[in-house]
């Protein structure tokens, strides 16, 4: 998620949901199913195929239908549920599956065809779009990575409709995740007379967009709010709780907070131990606790004249106390992170949980001893930049606005001062800015959240493949392709596993590309009269509230 999808890179700051039931009226009859709820940020864009961000995946997985949607069982367990395709299956080895789709309809009358998600799929691979998520797709679908790197049409891609209802996908070989993808954002269909006759502004507004989910764009408010309401055309709209949901966006947590309090948002997740006190006061709510998989985290342009250093990188990312920073910047609730991959991610049916498995790679580099000032002072006369650590001229970027992300960047300014003796500026951008100068390599060293696509360690060690530009840092290192390569074919878990450990090793005890912070966690209060709200992170982002209805009378 995957995430991912996240991601053209994105400051996928976690999203906060409220939730405002509307009341049954006078005379009898049914109360409408209204919500409302909040993101923290303005989603970049609609389209599926350069979302990169989790707000935005946010609205997508409530409007857009992939091939499986991820519901939970009575006992809270995840299950991949038919959704696009009613039904599924692989030849023997696995390397062809064939999804045979149900009866569904656009939000204008027009019927969903297989052809639509094989142009869905297209449009993330094909080099004219340009999509920051091709990752997900090219290693494992057949002529992936040469149609996306232009060698090859985008009719070469392994990806067909036999029929109307009838997608057939042909993979590279035998793919251990690749079922994983067909509940991600790489899964969903695109309606080809739309994009093409929209363009550049397909998704950019809600204005000419059609919708095959649960439901509808019906208003988005730039900055200010959107409108979704329930989906008439969808194939199971008599099982889709709600009848609208409001979002509303609102990047000052504390607003949030007081809106909780007062009941015009009924969901928020909670990041102040002085809040988590107040509601759980409260007799009327439900408290949830889940550690989510995403990791807050640093990371470097290696084509900088400063951070083009491996040492240099490995001393900023050393100079970080990470159980320092849960406590004095997320006040206990998070959990330190030693390694790219965040906890809860399964290695296949045997491994529930890679980061279980093993020394972190962080933990490895921080055990040998190695001091920061160090490491600083031995970069910095490898590039020939003297020995005095406050003549460094470093940038720290932020996609965002908010009263927190300044606190947090006050916070890293202190550290680096302390630590190492450098002096950093803050750069303070809207998401859509930030976005647009990391991936044009204009920056120096940046912050964002990046939140897991699928559910598989091939989400996150992907995105640093040399052919990703998930997360531009600049960096490629041949070994680290192989061992991705290897791992993505690999259907032996524990085999699968020790590639992936090796790879994870390069990439941030070797080479130190990223600064993994913190793994997320979630404290969420919801008003009990809420029914069917996921309780996990798959089911929430690869479900949605499809699901979510209000108990009348409340």
């Amino acid at each position: 998620m995957k995430a991912k999808r996240l991601l053209s890179m994105l400051l996928a700051l976690s999203m906060t949901v409220g939730l405002a039931a509307c009341g049954g009226g006078e005379g009898g009859g049914t109360a409408a199913q209204t919500l409302t709820t909040s993101l923290n940020e303005e989603p970049a864009t609609l389209d599926p195929s350069r979302c990169n961000d989790i707000v935005g995946d946010t609205i997508i997985v409530n409007v857009q239908e992939p091939l499986i949607r991820v519901e939970q069982d009575e006992e809270g367990n995840n299950v991949p549920t038919g959704a696009g395709a009613e039904s599924w299956e692989s030849n023997e080895d696995g390397s062809v599956w064939t999804f045979h789709l149900r009866d569904n309809t656009w939000s204008d009358g027009v019927a969903v065809t297989a052809q639509d998600y094989v142009y869905g799929i297209q449009r993330i691979l094909d080099p004219e779009v340009g999509s920051p998520i091709s990752f997900l797709l090219m290693d494992c679908i057949k002529n992936g990575a040469a149609v996306n790197s232009g060698e090859m049409p985008v009719s070469e891609l392994g990806v067909r409709a036999v029929d109307e209802k009838t997608l057939e996908i042909t993979l590279e070989g035998p793919t251990p995740y690749f079922l994983s993808l067909a509940y991600s954002k790489a899964m969903y269909p695109a309606r080809q007379d739309i994009a093409e006759s929209l363009g550049d502004t397909y998704g950019a507004d809600a204005e000419g967009l059609v919708f095959s989910g649960p439901f509808k764009v019906t208003q988005w408010v730039h900055n200010s709010q959107f409108v979704l309401e329930k989906n008439e055309s969808y194939w199971d709209s008599a099982n889709v709780g709600l009848d609208s949901i409001t979002y509303l966006i609102m990047g000052d947590e504390n607003s949030r907070y007081n809106s909780f309090e007062n009941g015009s948002l009924e969901i928020v997740t909670v990041g102040q131990p002085e809040w988590l006190d107040r509601f759980n006061e409260k007799d009327d709510v439900t408290f949830t606790e889940y550690v989510t998989p995403s990791i807050r985290f640093h990371f470097y342009n290696t084509q900088d004249p400063i951070f083009q250093n491996e040492n240099i990188r490995k001393a900023f990312t050393l100079a970080l106390d990470r159980d320092d920073v849960v406590e004095t910047i997320y006040h206990g609730i998070m959990v330190p992170a030693y390694g790219w991959v965040p906890q809860g991610v399964s290695s296949g049916e045997t491994i529930s949980d890679y980061s279980a498995e093993g020394t972190a790679p962080l933990t490895a580099l921080i055990d040998e001893g190695n001091d920061p000032k160090e490491l600083l002072l031995q970069g910095m006369e490898e590039l020939g930049l003297g020995s005095d650590p406050s003549t460094l001229d470093i940038t720290f970027s932020f996609g965002g606005t908010t009263q927190w992300l300044r606190t947090y960047g006050e916070y890293l300014q202190q550290v680096y001062q302390e630590t190492l003796g450098v002096q950093i500026q803050l750069e303070f951008n809207e998401w859509g800015t930030f976005q647009s100068l990391v991936n044009s390599g204009d920056y120096q060293v940046g912050y964002q959240v990046w939140s897991i696509d699928y559910n598989d360690p091939m989400a996150m060690l992907s995105l640093f493949t040399s052919n990703s530009t998930a997360i531009p840092t600049g960096w490629a290192n041949e070994e680290y392709d192989s061992l991705i390569a290897q791992a993505g074919v690999e259907m032996d878990d524990q085999a699968r596993l020790a590639l992936y450990q090796q790879a994870e090793s390069i990439l941030v005890h070797d080479d130190c590309v990223v600064c993994p912070v913190v793994n997320e966690t979630v404290n969420r209060f919801n008003y009990s009269y809420i029914q069917n709200l996921p309780t996990n992170y798959f089911a929430m982002n690869n479900g949605g509230m499809k699901n979510v209805s209000i108990q009348q009378g409340s």
